[in-house]
């Protein structure tokens, strides 16, 4: 490395630690409201911790393709750093926090290109693009998307309890069995379960030495993969309350956080099962 590349390479790590400052600073409030939302109790987005270390080891492994590119600014990153700044201020003025979320990953993406230029950023565009998964949507747009989850995973675990014969009956959210009545609360929407579904199936599709239509069909399969499995859920959790009580599949309870880690390990082996049958005679 020559000593000019050393000296560009100082300067843009002081500048990564001054605009680091300057956004711990500006985006404080921000910063709280995200920790919240992993944090809350019926949090869809616990991932959200993992999500930046996850993306700095997917720009470690190119560590090696990022020596050998010359890093060259780009007026397109100062553009977007500037959307990403109006951005934040709009949701500061509106006190629509998940607006100014959703700026960090474009101040991001505006500080990788300003910085670094087209040529690395295309190198880790991945890693980049996939920190999106670590900003909460807005509450408004989990209820629509959670409301119509919620009804659909409720109506297939009723159909499913119906065919092995026990008396049950639907009635908005609550389900009515011989032991007494279930609620289906969001955490049994699904929602957690597709969002976590769509960041594996992205990764998942990242890896695969496979085409790029193949690579958007793994990605898009874990939607329905992410349904499918939850649906499991409800049935057990259905089964377990009417034969031994109410109790015994309630919130905090072993059964109703083990049907939970069932929902994501059948998940995680129906996505490994598709991403090697597209990898089949690629």
């Amino acid at each position: 490395m020559s000593e000019t590349q050393k000296r560009n390479r100082a300067v843009n790590i002081i500048f990564l630690t001054i605009i680091g400052i300057f956004t711990v600073f500006a985006y404080k409030t921000t910063l709280m409201w995200m920790y919240d939302r992993y944090m809350g109790a019926d949090s869809y987005y616990s991932h959200g911790f993992i999500v930046p270390f996850i993306s700095l080891y997917f720009i470690y492994l190119q560590k090696e393709n990022l020596a050998q590119i010359k890093p060259q600014n780009s007026v397109i990153g100062l553009i977007i750093l500037f959307f990403a700044l109006l951005l934040h201020l709009l949701g500061t003025l509106l006190y629509i926090f998940s607006i100014s979320g959703f700026s960090i990953f474009f101040l991001i993406i505006g500080l990788s290109l300003f910085l670094f230029g087209k040529e690395v950023s295309k190198i880790i565009w991945f890693p980049l693009l996939f920190l999106v998964f670590m900003f909460p949507l807005p509450e408004a747009m989990i209820s629509l998307v959670s409301f119509p989850l919620k009804i659909f995973a409720a109506k297939a675990g009723v159909w499913i309890i119906s065919i092995l014969g026990i008396p049950i009956y639907l009635e908005g959210f609550n389900i009515l069995i011989p032991a007494g009545p279930l609620l289906v609360g969001n955490p049994c929407s699904g929602l957690r379960s597709l969002i976590a579904f769509l960041a594996l199936g992205s990764i998942f599709a990242y890896l695969e030495p496979v085409s790029i239509i193949k690579k958007w069909v793994l990605f898009l399969i874990s939607i329905p993969i992410a349904l499918l499995s939850n649906i499991v859920r409800i049935p057990i959790l259905i089964l377990v309350s009417n034969y031994w009580g109410l109790e015994a599949a309630g919130p905090d309870t072993l059964v109703h956080t083990g049907s939970g880690m069932l929902v994501f390990v059948l998940g995680f082996f129906l996505i490994f099962f598709a991403a090697k049958a597209l990898e089949w005679r690629t």
